[in-house]
């Protein structure tokens, strides 16, 4: 009549972490540039990180539209006053 003893054993998990990972990164170099391990012939051709720029209003591109200047044909079709009482009623009574 073991096998109750066992259902009612507590759960220990096996992977276990030692500290807090509140302090995992705090020390870690924040450097800009290249990884420290690209291969010198390479490091021309890695894109140097740009300095963030203060926030400003957004640049649109040429093509770039607004969400309310999109054309007719996406906006939502408006619901007629028979397909609102089908939804209403749930839809079992009215056939469109």
């Amino acid at each position: 009549m073991h096998s109750s003893f066992v259902s009612r054993a507590v759960h220990k998990p096996l992977i276990q972490f030692v500290g807090s990972r509140a302090n995992l990164w705090k020390n870690a170099q924040h450097t800009v540039g290249p990884h420290p391990l690209t291969p010198a012939n390479l490091e021309k051709h890695v894109a140097k990180a740009d300095p963030v720029p203060a926030a400003k209003s957004p640049n649109f591109t040429a093509g770039s539209l607004e969400f309310s200047q999109r054309p007719a044909r996406y906006f939502r079709t408006p619901i007629s006053e028979l397909e609102m009482e089908a939804i209403e009623s749930g839809g079992a009574t009215m056939i469109i």
